[in-house]
């Protein structure tokens, strides 16, 4: 059940601002943003926010502005392209290179990379990082691949009840937590790279930072 943004939208961007998982879009020709409805987790924040009222979820849209769904799904088929996800040897370059990071600072970490849904590609841990590091990795890369955000943006949203409730659904995979970063093409979202055993988010952040330049000098 995906929200709608409705034609009485006049571009505030609120909603974007309170979107947890940037399933909220526009451009600059748009006379409206649109929400992905293949992203949206119904959250309800860009409703609560809209000052026009324009947001309904699905099945609560007034019959008025039923055509409304069509439109959203219209826009995101005509700009968001068919992208696949990071290649093996491209992901392996980029845990490679936080690996890389790591070593410079003096200290031992694990990597992954991980596609949209956020299955592995490419995992590595170093010989001197904690062994649950690796799965630590893991669950940020498809934290942000999942909430297509930075794992960092949840952090604020660790208690409501709404997260609290994914991350115990899915097991602990969902962490509220720095360390992993979404990878994007265009406005789609392809994977993500999740960095843990740093011994600070900070140095985490940095290590990802790394294997993401990886896909800047690529020209990704």
């Amino acid at each position: 059940m995906p929200y709608i943004i409705t034609d009485l939208c006049t571009n505030d961007g609120s909603c974007v601002e309170v979107c947890p998982v940037a399933c909220i879009h526009t451009t600059p020709d748009a006379p409206q943003h649109y929400i992905d409805p293949d992203v949206c987790i119904e959250c309800e924040q860009c409703e609560i926010v809209c000052p026009v009222d324009a947001i309904f979820v699905d099945t609560k849209l007034p019959a008025e502005h039923m055509r409304s769904i069509e439109v959203n799904a219209a826009f995101f088929r005509k700009n968001k392209a068919e992208v696949g996800p990071v290649p093996f040897e491209t992901a392996w370059q980029m845990v490679q290179a936080a690996h890389d990071y790591a070593t410079q600072a003096g200290i031992a970490v694990s990597a992954a990379v991980v596609d949209e849904s956020g299955s592995p590609i490419a995992v590595g841990r170093m010989d001197a990082a904690d062994l649950r590091s690796t799965e630590l990795a893991l669950n940020k890369a498809y934290t942000s691949a999942t909430f297509h955000v930075a794992s960092a943006e949840l952090v604020p949203l660790a208690r409501e009840p709404w997260l609290r409730s994914l991350v115990v659904s899915s097991r602990g995979r969902v962490m509220a937590a720095r360390g992993g970063i979404a990878i994007a093409d265009g406005i789609a979202i392809i994977g993500a790279i999740g960095v843990d055993g740093g011994g600070s988010d900070e140095l985490n952040v940095l290590c990802c930072r790394a294997g993401l330049a990886v896909l800047e000098s690529a020209g990704h």
